[in-house]
C-alpha cells in the first residue's frame, strides 16, 4: 500500500465494525429510494415532465430531476456517515483540497483529449441526428452540468470513497478493495430493459471503469482525478451523443438507430468493453511500471 493511499483510508480506521458499516448502508438505501422516489413522484404529479415515474427523461427538466436525486444521495449519505462514523466530506475526499482540485482538472484535461481523438469511433453522420439546437445546448449546459457534477461526486463518494477505504481498512489485498467496490458500481448500472447481454456488457464495461477510478483513488489518494474522468464520461454520454432514449434530455445528439435495434447495440456495448479493457491494461501497465523503477 503506499503511502498517499494509506493517509487517504486513516480516517476510516476509527471505524472497523463490519455491522455498523452494513447498517451505514442499508439505512442510507433506505432513506435515499424513499426521499428520492417521493421527489421524483411530486415532480411527476405536479409538473407535466413525461414519465418520470417510467425512468423515462427526455426533456431537459426531466434529467434535471433525475440529477437532482443525487443531491438527495449525497445528503442523506453524508448524514448517515456523520451519525455513525462521525466523519465529514473532507475524510471521504481526501484531506489536501489543493491536490483535489489539481488532480480533478488534469483527469478532466486528458479525458476531454481522449474523448476528442477517440471521436471516430462514434455512429457515421447518418445515424445521429440533433436532439437540442446549438443555442437551447447551451442555454441548458450549466445547470445541467452542475447537477451532473453532483451526479458523479455521489456515486465516488460512495464507492472510491466510503468503501474503498473500509474495505482497505479490513482487507489489506489491494484487489479486493478495489475489485469488489468496482463490481457493485457495476451491477448498480445492470438495465434488463437493454437484455441480458447487452446489460451484462455494460455491467463488464462499467465495473471496469470503476476499478480504473479505484485505481486512479489508490494511487493520488484522493478522489479528485476519479471524480474528473467520471464527470468526462458522464458528460460524453449525456450531453454529447445518447445511445439511450431514455436518459436524452440533455444529449446535443442522439443515436436513434441504437434506440429499437438490440443488434447494434450489443456490438456497440461490445466495442466499447474492447476498447475500455484494452486502454485499462495498457495504463495499469504504463502505472506499475513507472511504480516499481
Amino acid at each position: 500500500m503506499n503511502q498517499k493511499f494509506a493517509e487517504y483510508i486513516q480516517p476510516a480506521r476509527s471505524e472497523t465494525r463490519w455491522w455498523m458499516v452494513i447498517l451505514t448502508l442499508v439505512l442510507w438505501i433506505i432513506f435515499y429510494m424513499v426521499l428520492s422516489s417521493s421527489f421524483v413522484f411530486a415532480m411527476d404529479l405536479f409538473f407535466d415532465l413525461g414519465e418520470l415515474r417510467q425512468g423515462v427523461f427526455i426533456t431537459p427538466a426531466a434529467v434535471y430531476v433525475l440529477l437532482l436525486t443525487f443531491v438527495i444521495w449525497i445528503l442523506v449519505f453524508l448524514t448517515v456517515v456523520k451519525l455513525f462514523h462521525k466523519r465529514g466530506i473532507n475524510s471521504l475526499l481526501g484531506n489536501s483540497k489543493r491536490k483535489f482540485l489539481y488532480n480533478f482538472f488534469v483527469a478532466i484535461g486528458i479525458s476531454a483529449v481522449f474523448l476528442i481523438l477517440s471521436y471516430n469511433l462514434a455512429p457515421a453522420d447518418d445515424q445521429i441526428i440533433e436532439n437540442l439546437n446549438f443555442h437551447k445546448w447551451l442555454s441548458v449546459l450549466p445547470l445541467g452540468v452542475c447537477l451532473m457534477f453532483f451526479q458523479v461526486s455521489a456515486e465516488e463518494l460512495l464507492f472510491r470513497g466510503y468503501l474503498q477505504q473500509q474495505l482497505a481498512v479490513w482487507i489489506k489485498n489491494r484487489w479486493f478493495y478495489m475489485v469488489v467496490p468496482s463490481g457493485i458500481f457495476g451491477f448498480m448500472h445492470y438495465d434488463g430493459g437493454m437484455g441480458v447481454d447487452v446489460g451484462l456488457i455494460v455491467v463488464a464495461t462499467t465495473s471496469l471503469l470503476g476499478l480504473f477510478l479505484a485505481d486512479l483513488t489508490y494511487r493520488t489518494g484522493n478522489l479528485g482525478a476519479a471524480i474528473g474522468v467520471h464527470f468526462a464520461n458522464n458528460f460524453s454520454a449525456m450531453f454529447w451523443i445518447s445511445y439511450q432514449e431514455q436518459i436524452s434530455g440533455l444529449a446535443r445528439y442522439t443515436a436513434p438507430a441504437f434506440f429499437n435495434e438490440p443488434a447494434m447495440f450489443v456490438e456497440a456495448a461490445k466495442s466499447m468493453l474492447i476498447t475500455t479493457s484494452i486502454l485499462f491494461l495498457i495504463y495499469f501497465s504504463i502505472m506499475e511500471w513507472r511504480a516499481r523503477r
